[in-house]
């Protein structure tokens, strides 16, 4: 059975969310105690750290250059500096936002915008630009009909991407998808919906990705189905599914670049499928669920500010690596080189 080619142990509870930056050269994750590392991918060890980050547990990282976005449970967007030297760092609070989490909606990023939940409202939706310190609030209002009426539709996982304009993809606790379009002037953002569709899973949508070119779209969901549609997508016709053999994925990536598709599940196993949801491998090391997988890119330029040769050769040397974390408090890390793309019948 494959294992991971290297492991940090740093985190004392479950890590919730871990994120590569400055082109991989460092590894930022979060827990449920709300403390925030940053690890350093050429020495594998911690460069930084902030042990209360949040006040509740961590949700969410992303980045834009050196500087790193956090969610935490506590209602919080926080917006930090990393300041890195070759062997340390700090990380320096910047900014503060309120942000709706009470549901678990994770917010998105794209280069400098950041969209998430209005606090205290599951209707509204806010687009932040981290660069110009500008934020613009829209509806996402949408209704779901039960068997006993209609009832505010719940949002639990976001996209953000750019198609001529800004569009947020909402996935909801019914399994639709909708897909929101921003028309962003100074002050304001008008939105309108541009097509919503029910997807065939049979619980609420956990997470939404895109392939590099914004043609199709992945979701995973609290059942044990992967679905993959185009991003025009004709009244939810030619969805192409996969199924995993216990229900409950949390996080879904799609690197396009590797042909590669990534569901970290709740049955503690990694699924990676090719972009059409042909199975390839699941991969068994960690001892609770998993909760959030990301891949490192493939630099071919030199660490800048870094004069030691051996460590540019080591740098030059580095495999792309498939970071995983899990509520067992661990991040595994995976070679991509080292994964079988043949079909392999036991990873679905």
């Amino acid at each position: 059975m494959l294992q991971p080619d290297f492991v940090f142990r740093g985190h004392q509870s479950a890590v919730n969310c871990v994120h590569f930056m400055c082109d991989s050269r460092f590894l930022v994750s979060g827990d449920q105690d709300g403390k925030l590392i940053v690890w350093n991918m050429l020495l594998k060890r911690q460069l930084a750290s902030v042990s209360t980050a949040h006040s509740g547990a961590v949700l969410a990282i992303s980045s834009t250059k050196t500087t790193i976005i956090t969610q935490g449970r506590d209602n919080k967007l926080c917006l930090w500096l990393l300041d890195a030297q070759e062997f340390s760092g700090t990380l320096q609070l910047q900014r503060t936002l309120d942000i709706e989490s009470m549901n678990f909606c994770k917010f998105s990023s794209m280069s400098e915008w950041v969209a998430g939940l209005v606090a205290g409202s599951t209707e509204s939706a806010f687009v932040y630009n981290v660069e110009q310190d500008k934020r613009l609030t829209f509806s996402i209002e949408r209704k779901s009909f039960t068997r006993m009426g209609t009832r505010q539709d719940t949002p639990m996982c976001l996209y953000l991407s750019y198609n001529d304009k800004l569009e947020l993809l909402v996935g909801y606790e019914s399994n639709t998808l909708q897909c929101v379009e921003l028309l962003v002037q100074d002050n304001s953002a008008d939105s309108r919906i541009k097509y919503a569709v029910d997807l065939p899973h049979k619980e609420p949508l956990m997470s939404i990705d895109m392939d590099a070119q914004k043609q199709m779209i992945y979701t995973c969901a609290a059942d044990n189905t992967i679905c993959c549609l185009a991003a025009e997508p004709s009244n939810g016709k030619d969805i192409k599914t996969a199924v995993i053999p216990h229900s409950g994925s949390s996080h879904i990536r799609c690197f396009a670049a590797a042909n590669l598709v990534a569901v970290a599940g709740w049955d503690y196993a990694l699924h990676l499928y090719t972009l059409n949801l042909n199975p390839i491998q699941k991969l068994c090391f960690h001892r609770a669920a998993l909760t959030c997988v990301d891949m490192s890119s493939k630099s071919n330029q030199p660490l800048l500010g870094i004069d030691n040769e051996l460590a540019q050769q080591r740098w030059m040397s580095q495999p792309q690596w498939i970071a995983v974390a899990s509520r067992d408090s661990r991040i595994s890390l995976w070679n991509k080189s080292r994964i079988n793309h043949t079909h392999d019948p036991t990873s679905t």
